[in-house]
């Protein structure tokens, strides 16, 4: 498990790729996304990206989603 403990701003643009799924669960401690090569649920073909937030961190996020959704 790679629990988040820091969120830094970089002066990037973002890497964008298509053709990624994604899945996510939770507990009463932990978030966790995961992502994948979209059609591959079984996560056999490589390309995997997990991150796992605790409620902290989920509301950092959270607070950082808010604000890129607003941006205009």
């Amino acid at each position: 498990m790679a629990i988040l403990n820091e969120l830094v701003s970089v002066s990037e643009r973002p890497n964008a790729r298509t053709n990624v799924s994604g899945d996510y669960c939770f507990d009463k401690n932990y978030f966790q996304i995961r992502t994948y090569k979209a059609g591959d649920t079984n996560r056999i073909e490589g390309q995997k990206q997990n991150i796992q937030l605790d409620k902290e961190m989920a509301k950092r996020l959270v607070n950082l989603l808010n604000q890129f959704i607003e941006e205009k």
